[in-house]
């Protein structure tokens, strides 16, 4: 179950994040400033993700220099929200 849960997780960050990585003003790609590696806590145990950190553009962006990572977006927790669900529902027993 933590190989298939790996498998899902990383397919899952990874069509996400490229889907991040589409500037929403100018369509194109933005450029890659690095990559890390995000540990994130599935229901099956913790599981490690690529974790890129996009660059901001500045035509698109004046007056902003930056980068953000996408994952940080879906799993702000560094969990997964089947995880946090499950949380939830333990604690109101």
């Amino acid at each position: 179950m933590v190989a298939l849960q790996k498998a899902v997780v990383t397919q899952e960050a990874e069509t996400y994040a490229l889907f991040r990585r589409v500037c929403p003003d100018c369509h194109t790609f933005r450029p890659v400033k690095d990559y890390t590696t995000r540990r994130i806590r599935t229901v099956f145990g913790t599981v490690e993700a690529r974790n890129p950190r996009w660059m901001l553009y500045r035509d698109c962006h004046p007056g902003m220099d930056g980068a953000f990572a996408p994952l940080k977006e879906i799993c702000p927790d560094r969990a997964t929200p089947e995880l946090m669900e499950l949380r939830r529902d333990w604690e109101a027993c």
